[in-house]
């Protein structure tokens, strides 16, 4: 990707673990509920939320579930009230070498729209998942993903798309020595 591709990067950049304790605050959760509520260990949310470590997309979504919020609540970024999203403007989410961003407004709520840059070999973890929500797409753009889908595994070059059920047990990872770039597309907004 060039530079004149890519949208705010830098101190612009919010980790994840930032996010998830001030979503945790903001509903009066200690650590250890949360931790609990999640299925994991509060050292485990001690090191999510100071940076020690980044969440697989797995655990990241039964984080926020525990907590009654959705993917959505974790870019903060509301301020975008009209159809129009600018690309200079969005604030990437960084979690386990991915940079995320909110491609659809805020608002929407029937899809949302993720751009993610994926660093070489990076993956949503070794175990299948599944999530809320009803339909998901991916498109390639740059390099290529390699995604499992229901036990079958597919290599999506540059324009290749792979579109599933949200409760179809899958996962993903960039096999490349280069980062790729991918747009999710997922029915209803719950990212």
């Amino acid at each position: 990707m060039t530079d004149s591709a890519t949208p705010a990067t830098g101190s612009d950049t919010q980790h994840v673990g930032t996010r998830i304790r001030q979503l945790r605050q903001a509903k009066g959760l200690s650590g250890r509920e949360l931790a609990h509520r999640a299925g994991l260990t509060a050292s485990y949310i001690s090191r999510i939320e100071n940076a020690k470590v980044s969440p697989t997309v797995a655990t990241l979504g039964k984080t926020v579930q525990a907590m009654g919020e959705t993917f959505a609540s974790l870019f903060g970024d509301s301020q975008a009230e009209g159809p129009i999203v600018r690309a200079q403007e969005r604030v990437p989410l960084h979690s386990h070498g991915v940079d995320d961003y909110r491609v659809s407004p805020a608002w929407a709520s029937r899809l949302v729209v993720v751009e993610s840059v994926i660093e070489p070999g990076q993956a949503s973890g070794i175990n299948p998942h599944t999530h809320p929500g009803d339909e998901e797409c991916v498109l390639v753009i740059e390099g290529h993903l390699m995604v499992w889908l229901d036990g079958r595994e597919y290599l999506l070059n540059p324009g290749d798309s792979a579109t599933y059920l949200c409760r179809l047990p899958h996962r993903w990872r960039n096999p490349d020595h280069e980062s790729s770039r991918v747009l999710w597309i997922i029915t209803p907004a719950i990212y």
